[in-house]
């Protein structure tokens, strides 16, 4: 379907400038922008960030139904509302930081990542963990677009494009090998350690974006 409807409008991708007026970016060799240590920090910023966000979304309804023994129809709600407020989430961000900066809201989305894992550990009561799970939902929400959006004032002209390169691949990667992880642990220490797992990865997060 994407790709019929790319094909549809690709009469509307072109850029709508008169000839010459387009100023023309040069970009640094990919070796040279892998020389930078900010750019290994943004590298390692988004292979920690989707792991956590994919590891609590695929080992969530495991640990309710499995650990926890709720049953699976509320099990799959509480899914639900994750992915639910990371949409959410991502919806009203962009209307939440037109009144604090980003860098604000940023901190304040790893702070609630942060509790929403301490929740999602400790599970005072089926309802608290729900609420854990919806909070990392969205905390979560702004963080991908976010960071992706400060990476040119951080890197500059020339090492943009490859940073924003690297770094969607180290996410993709992050996502695959996260959640893989958590498999071998849970398979060892039990489903349970879900929690701590996802603490972890926002408190790593959280000292890797500062």
């Amino acid at each position: 379907v994407l790709a019929g409807l790319f094909a549809f409008t690709r009469k509307q991708w072109h850029a709508h400038t008169a000839e010459g007026e387009v100023e023309q970016v040069q970009s640094a060799p990919m070796v040279s922008t892998l020389r930078l240590p900010s750019a290994w920090l943004g590298i390692l910023l988004f292979f920690l960030y989707t792991g956590a966000e994919f590891s609590a979304g695929l080992w969530l309804y495991t640990l309710l139904t499995e650990a926890r023994g709720v049953q699976p129809a509320e099990a799959g709600a509480w899914v639900s509302v994750y992915w639910g407020s990371l949409m959410v989430g991502r919806l009203v961000s962009g209307a939440i930081v037109a009144r604090i900066s980003l860098r604000l809201l940023l901190r304040l989305c790893m702070l609630g990542a942060i509790v929403g894992s301490v929740l999602l550990w400790v599970n005072l009561a089926p309802w608290l963990s729900g609420v854990g799970a919806a909070l990392l939902g969205l905390s979560f929400a702004p963080m991908f677009p976010s960071f992706v959006s400060l990476t040119p004032a951080r890197m500059g002209p020339l090492h943009s494009a490859n940073t924003i390169g690297f770094q969607v691949a180290a996410a993709m990667l992050g996502g695959a090998s996260f959640v893989g992880l958590f498999g071998l642990i849970a398979d060892r220490f039990g489903l349970e350690t879900l929690g701590p797992y996802l603490l972890a990865l926002a408190v790593l997060l959280t000292l890797v974006f500062e």
